[in-house]
């Protein structure tokens, strides 16, 4: 698709588009005292977004009668080391709690593509303009502009968002398609001759360590990362300069607790981990690709853990998850690297691609 022109587009304070929404939330404790899910159902149907970056801002899912909702709205999030700012359209009935809120256009629109350009400007501009110490509240957020396609009369122009809307959805279910097809060419991987391992323990795989707290009020600002149980950019939150409790390199980080419990990464560098992940420490020689298959075993070993069920550093231990074995029975430490040396390779060719029907 060609680049977008954007010469004549016009500015447009953001508090005259938009109004923020007045939900309250019906109690503040509500993972502790409501049922609520983390997959949809049909007694848990509606979205309730928070500060979590991906997933469209959803953290869980309640029921419609335990909270109020709206109907095409804008989500943004105004608190969080990662996700403050992150702009998510939401074009069915949504809640939210307190870490984020919605805001309705003042226009009538009823195009969730129309939705979805308006988030994507939105978040172009605001996203820059706080941090975790300085909110995204509405009240500095409606001070500033958005730049947007205009029609004659220097109204915004809502029926070219939906249009460019609609084709950039068209060309992405394309290039899905055709990545899709690729996929169904590969051969599935045979795991009926692996073999269960304890993560920890005695005769595990790593030394499971816990991370070490650290406050905002404490951080300062450096080059050392700080790994929190954020499901994106590699767990980094931070970057600071307190080294008293680092970890080094060539090790992986797994969270414990929040809302994606399991996500594992691989750490190049020395960090320091929060005291919501656990640090391995390998009894093998690990590398990236090794670390890299090994990373969604072990998320999915602790698929059955929840915030409510914290996924305990004992527990962790005492976890075993699948792997390839030699001949001997051992692990297949050779076959791992080898097997993720050409899904890396092949993910590159496909990213190639990619960049070329842009």
């Amino acid at each position: 698709m060609a680049k977008i022109d954007t010469s004549e587009w016009k500015p447009f304070v953001i508090g005259d588009l938009f109004e923020k929404l007045q939900l309250d939330i019906k109690n503040e404790n509500f993972n502790k005292t409501l049922d609520v899910s983390e997959e949809r159902s049909d007694e848990f149907n509606l979205p309730l977004v928070n500060a979590k970056h991906g997933n469209n801002g959803i953290m869980y899912y309640g029921r419609e009668a335990d909270f109020e909702a709206a109907e095409m709205t804008i989500d943004i999030v105004q608190n969080g080391a990662i996700a403050t700012g992150d702009v998510y359209a939401q074009p069915q009935k949504t809640g939210v709690l307190w870490d984020a809120y919605l805001v309705k256009p003042k226009a009538e629109i009823d195009s969730a593509f129309t939705l979805m350009f308006l988030a994507t400007v939105l978040e172009n501009a605001i996203k820059d303009k706080f941090s975790y110490d300085d909110k995204c509240v509405w009240d500095k957020a409606k001070l500033l502009s958005v730049r947007l396609p205009c029609t004659g009369d220097g109204e915004p122009d809502w029926a070219y968002m939906d249009a460019y809307m609609s084709e950039v959805m068209r060309d992405c279910e394309m290039n899905l398609a055709e990545l899709h097809e690729g996929d169904s060419e590969k051969r599935t991987v045979d795991t009926s001759d692996w073999k269960e391992f304890h993560i920890g323990g005695e005769s595990g795989l790593f030394d499971v360590v816990k991370g070490s707290r650290l406050t905002k009020a404490t951080m300062r600002e450096g080059t050392i990362n700080f790994i929190s149980a954020s499901s994106f950019n590699n767990g980094i939150a931070a970057h600071i300069a307190n080294d008293e409790k680092i970890h080094p390199g060539n090790t992986m980080t797994v969270s414990y607790n929040g809302s994606d419990i399991g996500r594992t990464f691989y750490q190049k560098e020395p960090f320091w981990a929060s005291d919501d992940v656990n640090v391995l420490y390998p009894r093998f020689k690990l590398n990236e690709r090794i670390a890299l298959f090994l990373a969604p075993l072990i998320k999915e070993a602790g698929g059955s853990h929840i915030y409510k069920n914290k996924w305990l550093q004992t527990d962790m231990m005492n976890t075993s998850i699948p792997l390839p074995v030699t001949d001997e029975g051992t692990p297949d430490w050779a076959y791992m690297d080898e097997y993720m040396r050409t899904v890396m390779a092949g993910a590159e060719a496909d990213l190639a691609a990619m960049q070329s029907i842009v």
